[in-house]
């Protein structure tokens, strides 16, 4: 995936005042607690500053998305939901005695299209280097970080959709995450903490078409409310404000976060994408992770 150059200088800032409650709405931040901890890295990308190339691969993305859900059921179990869809795509642990691991996916949904679903259904590496790619950009120190924790564990990456067991020793570069969740229609949920998550929860926020799953590149059409807010660390991240791709990674085990999404129009924020490491071999990471 090509990276964009225009990359914005790196503002620290560091949660002191209570009193003061912050808006994160451009450039380049990291948020860091009174003791030191990272609490978040925050990317703002406006499609104006990527190439086409660039945006082309996050409208393949979101497109995919869109096709992906159709054979899958939304996660009803998500106890922190309020309104909206989420869905997953990749590895789960199975609820099936003497099996391990399970792919998400409807087994009807797909028996009742498997000329629909074909290759596509099962095209999961250029997901996978999408995401690897655009978190080395907002942090390649971090994302090796959790590529090392991650390929310690044995498990499959959620786009290693043949999975016998063993896990290639040369793992791939974008591989860090079991499991890809994503939302749309209005997403909101309550405070919470990802009990089953590795160091760090990736997070990216776009727009798209929620008919078609193109990427709405016509800022007036874009939905106009959206929050992604940290309330007991009282900062919140604004994810209209910038017309093209949000990327947040966040301690989310950590530190008590929720979405907060306005539906005001067919064109909303429809493509929260959410890579999160999730809860096999926790026991592996330490506790309270810093940014090395």
């Amino acid at each position: 995936m090509p990276v964009s150059t225009n990359m914005t200088p790196i503002e620290i800032w560091r949660v002191v005042d209570v009193n003061q409650i912050k808006r994160i709405d451009f450039g380049r931040v990291a948020i860091f607690s009174s003791t030191g901890l990272l609490i978040a890295l925050v990317e703002f990308q406006p499609f104006t500053t990527m190439s086409e190339a660039e945006v082309n691969q996050w409208d393949e993305l979101s497109q995919f998305l869109f096709f992906k859900k159709r054979f899958t059921n939304s996660i009803a179990k998500n106890v922190a939901l309020l309104e909206g869809y989420m869905f997953a795509i990749g590895w789960c642990k199975c609820s099936t005695k003497n099996e391990q691991f399970g792919l998400y996916g409807s087994v009807g949904k797909i028996e009742n299209a498997k000329d629909e679903w074909g290759n596509r259904g099962a095209n999961l590496s250029s997901v996978g280097c999408i995401l690897g790619q655009s978190l080395r950009y907002v942090g390649d120190n971090l994302f090796q970080k959790i590529q090392n924790c991650y390929s310690s564990l044995g498990v499959p990456s959620f786009d290693q959709v043949n999975y016998e067991g063993d896990i290639p020793s040369n793992q791939g570069a974008c591989e860090f995450s079991s499991t890809l969740t994503f939302t749309m229609n209005g997403f909101k949920n309550s405070p919470h903490l990802d009990r089953d998550a590795l160091l760090y929860a990736l997070g990216w926020w776009f727009q798209a078409d929620k008919r078609t799953g193109q990427i709405q590149r016509d800022a007036s059409k874009w939905c106009t409310r959206g929050k992604f807010i940290f309330p007991n660390e009282h900062f919140w991240i604004d994810l209209s404000t910038c017309h093209g791709l949000i990327q947040v990674v966040w301690a989310s085990s950590t530190f008590a976060h929720y979405t907060d999404i306005e539906q005001d129009n067919e064109h909303n924020t429809s493509g929260y994408v959410h890579a999160i490491l999730k809860e096999l071999g926790k026991n592996n990471v330490p506790k309270n992770p810093q940014l090395l």
